[in-house]
């Protein structure tokens, strides 16, 4: 798929998903669900499973997919939160990332979020 330069110089190669990565992003969804309904699932979202699994190298270094929830923090690891984060956003598409961006501008304008006093 290509490479991203974080803004701190960091280099992260994206592989190019086949159909199996779906799989893999679903297997790693719901391995992070915990024991008495605890859902870390919830808590990671969808958008940081499909980046982890996009990632192919870091720093010219290739990564294994994680396979599980500590595999998942292992390559986490690798990042700061905030170079985390520009990952995040500079590795989903186009479309995604617009489709997140209207969502997040209907829940600031959702009626049931106002408080209104009288």
């Amino acid at each position: 798929m290509g490479e991203i330069t974080l803004s701190t110089g960091k280099k992260v190669g994206l592989r190019e998903k086949k159909g199996q990565h779906h799989f893999i992003e679903r297997r790693l969804l719901s391995s992070s669900i915990g024991e008495g309904g605890q859902n870390l699932g919830g808590i990671m979202s969808t958008v940081a499973v499909s980046t982890i699994v996009a990632i192919e190298s870091i720093e010219g270094e290739k990564v294994k997919t994680p396979e599980d929830l500590t595999g998942i923090y292992e390559l986490m690891d690798n990042f700061t939160y905030t170079e985390w984060a520009e990952l995040e956003a500079k590795a989903q598409p186009v479309g995604t990332q617009k489709k997140l961006d209207e969502a997040a501008k209907n829940l600031q304008n959702s009626d049931g979020s106002d408080n209104e006093s009288n």
